[in-house]
Parts: structure tokens; C-alpha cells; sequence
């Protein structure tokens, strides 16, 4: 979503957890959806937010059950610890 936006400078070392997959969305696809259902304000692709769903999420119609969601992720950052942190304590 800016100009040094690239898939080739993204850092995706900070998430290196095995469950973790890295997703680079040329495209803008999955950003133009969520914009879509009227869960960003901000134009036409969301960005710089987060869509937290535990492990029995599924993606149908949409996904669901979202758990969390905020923006941007860094004002968000505290929210988003204290809701992860249950999914990555759990047995």
C-alpha cells in the first residue's frame, strides 16, 4: 500500500512460528474483499489492519468466527496481544 511496498523487502522473519503462513497479495484481493464489507473506512483496500480467527475458523462465504479485528495494528497492538494470547496458550 506504499511506494517501497514490495514483496521482495517484506521482513518475514518476525513471525516464525511452524503454524505461520506468509501470504503476499499482489493483487490486493483479500484487502479490496474486506474493504468491501464495509470493515475499513479508508478506501478501497484494507490495510495496515488486523483479522484475528482461532483454529476452527473457516472461510466459506466468509470466514468466520472472527475473534478480533482492529486498526491500525500498531494503536491495536495491545488488543491484539491480549486476544492472541489465549490462542497461543491453549493446549
Amino acid at each position: 500500500m506504499l511506494v517501497t511496498d514490495h514483496r521482495s523487502r517484506w521482513d518475514d522473519s518476525l513471525l516464525t512460528d511452524d503454524r505461520v503462513i506468509h501470504f503476499w497479495d499482489e493483487e490486493r484481493e483479500v484487502g479490496g474483499w474486506y474493504a468491501q464489507q464495509g470493515v475499513y473506512p479508508f478506501g478501497s483496500t484494507a490495510w495496515d489492519i488486523y483479522f484475528l480467527y482461532g483454529p476452527d475458523a473457516q472461510w466459506d462465504e466468509s470466514p468466520e468466527p472472527l475473534l478480533s479485528s482492529g486498526f491500525t495494528i500498531i494503536v491495536q497492538s495491545q488488543k491484539l496481544l491480549q486476544d492472541i494470547n489465549p490462542l497461543l496458550t491453549a493446549p
